[in-house]
Protein backbone atom coordinates (compact mmCIF):
# COMPACT_ATOMS: atom_id res chain seq x y z
CA UNK A 1 0.00 0.00 0.00
CA UNK A 2 1.03 3.23 -0.65
CA UNK A 3 1.34 6.76 0.97
CA UNK A 4 -2.61 7.93 0.85
CA UNK A 5 -2.58 11.86 0.10
CA UNK A 6 -6.54 13.12 1.83
CA UNK A 7 -7.54 16.07 0.80
CA UNK A 8 -11.43 16.86 2.48
CA UNK A 9 -14.15 18.50 0.70
CA UNK A 10 -14.95 19.35 4.14
CA UNK A 11 -12.25 21.38 4.89
CA UNK A 12 -11.58 25.16 3.88
CA UNK A 13 -9.08 24.95 0.46
CA UNK A 14 -5.61 25.08 1.38
CA UNK A 15 -3.64 28.73 1.30
CA UNK A 16 -0.29 27.05 -0.03
CA UNK A 17 0.39 23.67 -1.88
CA UNK A 18 -0.73 20.84 1.33
CA UNK A 19 -2.27 17.65 1.89
CA UNK A 20 -4.36 17.79 4.77
CA UNK A 21 -3.53 14.55 5.84
CA UNK A 22 -1.84 11.55 4.78
CA UNK A 23 -2.12 8.07 5.74
CA UNK A 24 0.47 5.95 6.17
CA UNK A 25 0.36 2.10 5.38
CA UNK A 26 1.10 -0.24 8.52
CA UNK A 27 4.60 -1.48 7.32
CA UNK A 28 6.01 1.63 6.36
CA UNK A 29 9.75 2.79 7.83
CA UNK A 30 8.90 5.80 9.41
CA UNK A 31 11.67 8.61 9.73
CA UNK A 32 11.19 11.54 12.14
CA UNK A 33 13.38 14.10 12.18
CA UNK A 34 15.39 17.09 13.94
CA UNK A 35 14.95 20.40 13.01
CA UNK A 36 16.94 21.15 9.66
CA UNK A 37 18.75 24.33 9.97
CA UNK A 38 19.37 27.08 7.12
CA UNK A 39 23.15 26.67 7.65
CA UNK A 40 25.30 24.97 4.94
CA UNK A 41 27.10 21.33 5.87
CA UNK A 42 30.59 24.21 6.84
CA UNK A 43 28.63 25.42 9.20
CA UNK A 44 28.53 29.00 7.82
CA UNK A 45 24.58 30.78 7.49
CA UNK A 46 23.62 32.46 4.05
CA UNK A 47 22.68 36.35 4.66
CA UNK A 48 19.39 36.17 2.30
CA UNK A 49 16.56 34.03 3.18
CA UNK A 50 15.95 31.76 0.25
CA UNK A 51 19.48 30.82 0.44
CA UNK A 52 18.86 29.66 4.21
CA UNK A 53 15.72 28.12 3.00
CA UNK A 54 17.91 25.75 0.37
CA UNK A 55 20.36 25.22 2.67
CA UNK A 56 17.67 23.98 5.11
CA UNK A 57 16.05 21.77 2.29
CA UNK A 58 19.50 20.52 1.31
CA UNK A 59 20.22 19.31 5.04
CA UNK A 60 16.45 17.73 4.82
CA UNK A 61 17.49 16.32 1.47
CA UNK A 62 20.64 14.65 3.11
CA UNK A 63 18.90 13.16 6.09
CA UNK A 64 16.46 11.36 3.92
CA UNK A 65 19.27 9.85 1.61
CA UNK A 66 20.91 8.73 4.80
CA UNK A 67 17.77 6.69 5.44
CA UNK A 68 16.98 5.42 1.61
CA UNK A 69 14.65 7.91 1.34
CA UNK A 70 13.14 10.95 -1.21
CA UNK A 71 11.18 14.17 -0.96
CA UNK A 72 8.39 12.58 -2.40
CA UNK A 73 8.51 10.25 1.15
CA UNK A 74 7.57 13.29 3.47
CA UNK A 75 4.32 13.12 5.28
CA UNK A 76 4.40 16.37 7.33
CA UNK A 77 6.59 19.20 7.49
CA UNK A 78 6.74 21.69 9.72
CA UNK A 79 8.61 24.81 9.13
CA UNK A 80 9.67 27.59 11.61
CA UNK A 81 10.41 31.36 9.99
CA UNK A 82 11.60 33.94 12.16
CA UNK A 83 9.36 36.75 10.24
CA UNK A 84 6.41 36.65 8.35
CA UNK A 85 7.74 38.51 5.84
CA UNK A 86 9.75 35.41 4.69
CA UNK A 87 6.75 33.15 3.44
CA UNK A 88 6.88 34.45 -0.10
CA UNK A 89 10.62 33.28 -0.08
CA UNK A 90 9.98 30.49 1.53
CA UNK A 91 6.92 29.22 -0.55
CA UNK A 92 9.18 29.81 -3.53
CA UNK A 93 11.91 27.35 -2.51
CA UNK A 94 9.61 25.10 -1.94
CA UNK A 95 7.70 24.99 -4.61
CA UNK A 96 10.60 24.26 -6.38
CA UNK A 97 12.10 21.25 -4.21
CA UNK A 98 8.83 19.87 -2.89
CA UNK A 99 6.97 17.29 -5.42
CA UNK A 100 3.11 16.70 -6.08
CA UNK A 101 1.40 15.51 -3.52
CA UNK A 102 2.82 18.02 -1.12
CA UNK A 103 3.02 16.57 2.52
CA UNK A 104 1.10 18.07 4.93
CA UNK A 105 2.18 21.00 6.57
CA UNK A 106 2.42 23.74 9.16
CA UNK A 107 4.45 26.88 9.17
CA UNK A 108 4.62 28.90 12.40
CA UNK A 109 7.05 32.77 12.74
CA UNK A 110 8.52 32.93 15.40
CA UNK A 111 10.62 35.24 17.19
CA UNK A 112 14.13 33.70 17.01
CA UNK A 113 15.87 30.27 16.42
CA UNK A 114 18.59 29.17 18.44
CA UNK A 115 21.11 31.57 16.37
CA UNK A 116 19.61 35.17 15.83
CA UNK A 117 20.81 34.69 12.13
CA UNK A 118 19.00 31.65 11.26
CA UNK A 119 15.59 32.01 9.61
CA UNK A 120 14.18 29.34 9.02
CA UNK A 121 14.10 25.36 10.29
CA UNK A 122 12.30 22.59 8.80
CA UNK A 123 11.34 18.93 10.74
CA UNK A 124 9.66 16.23 8.63
CA UNK A 125 8.15 13.14 8.92
CA UNK A 126 8.76 10.59 6.44
CA UNK A 127 7.48 7.40 5.57
CA UNK A 128 8.30 4.94 3.05
CA UNK A 129 6.79 1.27 1.93
CA UNK A 130 8.36 -1.34 1.46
Amino acid sequence: MALQHIHSDETPAPLSAHSDAVLIPPSAAILVSSGMLGMRKDGTIPESTEEQVEAAFDNVEAVLRAAGMEMGDIVKMTTFITDARYRDAFRAVRAKRVGDPAPASTRVVITSLSMPALKVEIEIIAAKAP
